[in-house]
């Protein structure tokens, strides 16, 4: 009888346990893809609430890519619903903690604690368009690039990229001119402030 009984009670956990398995599964697929949205934008010159608007896109877009299956799990999605949606965003965030921390701590303004960057995001790429200004630094060379709005930019130049070149050659001879450079964020290490910045490196350079 007591045998019976265990069984029942087994089997009567397993059922009840499928929904959370399900939900479970999918929170970790809408975080994979937020994390993989959020990737390709260039966080780094965005502000903490610009960061939290593009999360929140990057939120909805997983959730549109996986419509059905998430209305089978939690029914049609109500943006009007603000309770719900700010549930929904704290269950994908917890999720996305573990799979792209920079980009979370960083909304929390820290830095991702040791050993939370086992699983990496990708590198984000991207690029500026502007006047070039000129080269500075000793040991690491630093591009500092001036855009039409009159916001200047410094990337890192630190190996061979497409363009580098010409920069070798006579990099007085590309002053003013208008350029187009591509690059990824890569996270350096500041002895002075003792924490970890994310800074653009060259990988491309070409002259408009």
């Amino acid at each position: 009888m007591k045998n019976i009984l265990a069984t029942a009670l087994l089997g009567a956990l397993f059922l009840l346990a499928q929904p959370l398995l399900a939900q479970d599964a999918l929170l970790d697929k809408l975080a994979d893809t937020a994390c993989g949205c959020i990737s390709k934008k260039d966080t780094d010159a965005m502000s903490t609430d610009d960061l939290q608007m593009q999360l929140g896109f990057c939120i909805m877009e997983a959730v549109g890519a996986n419509q059905a299956a998430f209305e089978k799990e939690y029914g049609e999605l109500n943006p009007s619903d603000q309770s719900a949606m700010t549930k929904l965003g704290e269950q994908i965030g917890m999720k996305m903690a573990f799979k792209c921390p920079n980009v979370i701590m960083k909304l929390a303004g820290q830095q991702p604690p040791q050993g939370m960057n086992a699983a990496p995001a990708a590198k984000a790429k991207g690029t500026v368009s502007g006047s070039f200004e000129g080269i500075s630094g000793d040991d690491i060379a630093t591009i500092t690039i001036k855009e039409a709005n009159g916001r200047t930019q410094k990337l890192l130049w630190m190996g061979y990229f497409k363009g580098s070149d010409a920069l070798i050659e006579n990099p007085g001879s590309l002053k003013g001119k208008s350029v187009t450079v591509e690059y990824e964020t890569i996270e350096v290490y500041s002895p002075q402030a003792k924490e970890y910045f994310d800074r653009k490196k060259v990988t491309g350079l070409s002259i408009q």
